[in-house]
């Protein structure tokens, strides 16, 4: 026992007060390590249940992974001036290489920047419309009169069947005058050795197209009249020798010659013409074609003496693109002498946007016209190539190009070779052409060629006219 108690030595004094305040500590430290322990324990435990999970199964990939984020919105870049000014990088997607006149019931509309444009319309509308109305290719009022002429003196050529009285009438002279001039006594015909007749007057009549036809079999004095358009007594009278009724001969051929009035209007100068148009002003096309909208958009007017529309509701359009429309129609039938219909079917609605059944027709820029008939093909539910007028087809197409405001016109590519053989018949170069058309570039190269009609599925019986951007239009963006 001795030795045993030796062994050991005392016990201090403070030792059981330090263990004390020890287990203190480590009870303190413990209650507030157990919950972030507990915390890394679970998440510890499900990161093994998921790994485990996931054993055998593919990681998603990158192209997944970006699907999953939410498609970023381009805004509409609103600090530029004209549709020149537009990056050809940040708008290369205007899809008018590609772009079909139907709308593709597939595409997602995430991408519009509607409230972008809403947000410029607001702001156009707050703005006066300025001057109304506007007026297409003028400067100022139409031309004064001109002066008055002094009488010359010209030779008449006549033709079989005219009288004293028709010439008068045709130069504006008194009949005593016509029958002094050509010593012709007064009351007599005029003699039949004389082919011409001497006029001193201060009138210009229209000039005289000469027409003539070959008599089928069934043709009558009233069907042949109807097609030149002229009275039957007035084309008998033209050919005094056939009579009554046709005698076909099979081995000669039986013609009946018409002499005509061109029909020119009063106002005949083409300049005088654009100068009457008038449009109204403060349409303006913002955003771009299959991703935009019109304010105050303006109605095509009613011009039945130019063409037809198809659906009134539908025939809106910015104020450049009604006048460019306009000015181009008139230059067609002013040129062309077409007197066949014109139709013109969708523009856009009153403010644009989206409307079925077409993808583009947005912005007030988009025009179909159906393509003009022959007369024999008019009133046809269903039409094909051979109905087609392609003479009066290129010079549509050309009264639109010369305005110099058209971006696009579509046509499908099988087609543009009846356009390039009417053009060149009309005396258009090949190289002049070959900056218009994609045919006859081969069909993997045409994609590259950046031409102004070019193809698109869909147009066969209308081309679709992409008129540019106005000039004062800065929100409104083309693709070149």
């Amino acid at each position: 026992m001795t030795l045993a108690s030796s062994a050991r030595p005392p016990r201090p004094a403070f030792a059981p007060r330090w263990s004390a305040w020890w287990v203190l500590l480590v009870v303190l430290c413990g209650g507030l390590a157990t919950p972030l322990v507990r915390e890394a324990a679970a998440a510890g435990t499900s990161a093994k249940k998921k790994s485990g999970s996931s054993k055998g199964k593919k990681k998603p990939t990158s192209k997944n992974s970006a699907a999953s984020k939410p498609a970023a919105v381009k805004p509409v870049q609103r600090d530029v001036w004209g549709p020149s000014s537009v990056p050809d990088g940040e708008f290369a997607d205007t899809d008018t290489d590609g772009e079909g006149d139907l709308d593709d019931e597939s595409a997602a509309d995430t991408d519009d920047p509607t409230s972008e444009l809403e947000a410029i319309e607001r702001e156009l509308l707050s703005q006066p419309a300025g001057p109304e109305p506007e007026i297409v290719y003028a400067e100022g009022p139409p031309p004064p009169p001109p002066p008055p002429v002094k009488p010359k003196s010209l030779k008449h050529e006549l033709i079989p069947g005219e009288t004293l009285e028709d010439v008068a009438r045709r130069y504006q002279v008194a009949l005593g005058d016509l029958e002094k001039w050509n010593a012709i006594k007064a009351g007599a015909p005029i003699p039949r050795q004389k082919k011409d007749l001497r006029v001193i007057t201060t009138h210009s009549p229209p000039p005289r197209e000469k027409l003539e036809h070959i008599v089928k079999r069934g043709d009558t004095w009233d069907s042949i009249a109807a097609g030149f358009g002229v009275e039957v007594a007035k084309l008998r009278q033209q050919n005094p020798r056939l009579g009554d009724k046709f005698k076909l001969d099979p081995k000669k051929k039986l013609k009946v010659v018409c002499w005509k009035d061109l029909d020119l209007s009063p106002l005949a100068e083409l300049g005088t013409k654009l100068a009457q148009i008038r449009v109204r002003a403060g349409g303006i096309s913002i955003g771009k074609p299959n991703r935009g909208k019109l304010v105050r958009g303006v109605e095509l007017p009613d011009r039945p003496d130019l063409y037809v529309k198809r659906k009134p509701d539908e025939a809106y359009g910015s104020t450049h693109t009604v006048m460019q429309t306009l000015a181009a129609i008139t230059r067609f039938r002013h040129e062309s002498r077409f007197k066949g219909q014109v139709v013109i079917g969708g523009m856009s609605r009153p403010r644009g946007g989206r409307f079925r059944p077409h993808k583009s027709h947005q912005s007030g820029r988009d025009v179909d016209i159906r393509l003009p008939l022959l007369r024999t093909s008019e009133g046809k539910k269903h039409t094909t190539s051979a109905d087609v007028d392609w003479k009066a087809t290129w010079e549509l197409m050309r009264a639109f190009l010369d305005t110099g405001e058209v971006e696009y016109i579509f046509l499908e590519y099988n087609l543009q070779k009846r356009i390039y053989k009417a053009a060149r018949e009309s005396g258009v170069s090949r190289e002049q052409l070959d900056a218009w058309l994609e045919w006859p570039v081969k069909v993997k190269k045409r994609s590259n060629k950046r031409v102004v009609i070019r193809h698109v599925e869909g147009h066969t019986t209308h081309m679709h006219v992409r008129i540019r951007c106005g000039a004062q239009e800065k929100h409104c963006y083309s693709s070149r």
